[in-house]
């Protein structure tokens, strides 16, 4: 009995962590959310596009990612908004850049673009050109440089 029941547990356990594990799948442009589409018509060129995502975790929502040919890649939420986008050493779109974030940098770091920006729910990340990461509070206030 005793060997039938660890036989069980490890079936469930192994059953539990294949379902947790996030599944990743190529998909074409036109099955990213409206929002993502419009962003990426807005500031980039959709025909430089190599690769779409979509990742699906269980239970919970899908997150997609688009690399381009230059190696520019941009992550979005289920929803098509943008969690990060990373300009691999080039600027990032500045209006996706909230006013007060560009100001700031604008200000304490006059020579530096922004080439990588991400959001979360609770703060934004930036790295400038000149490799220096800087952390912002969700209302675009600077928190601090981030080592």
């Amino acid at each position: 009995m005793r060997t039938i029941m660890s036989s069980l547990v490890v079936m469930v356990m192994v059953m539990i962590s294949t379902a947790a594990q996030a599944q990743v799948k190529a998909i074409t442009f036109n099955q990213l959310p409206k929002q993502a589409q419009n962003l990426i018509g807005k500031y980039y060129d959709a025909k430089n596009v190599s690769y779409v995502t979509e990742e699906s975790e269980f239970m919970q929502s899908k997150e997609y990612e688009v690399r381009f040919q230059d190696g520019v890649k941009i992550e979005f939420d289920s929803k098509g908004e943008w969690k990060e986008v990373d300009g691999k050493k080039k600027a990032v779109p500045a209006t996706i850049v909230p006013a007060s974030i560009t100001a700031h940098v604008k200000k304490s770091f006059p020579n530096n673009e922004i080439v990588k920006i991400s959001k979360s729910s609770k703060k934004y990340e930036v790295e400038l050109s000149n490799g220096l990461d800087l952390e912002f509070d969700k209302k675009g206030q600077f928190l601090r440089i981030d080592d």
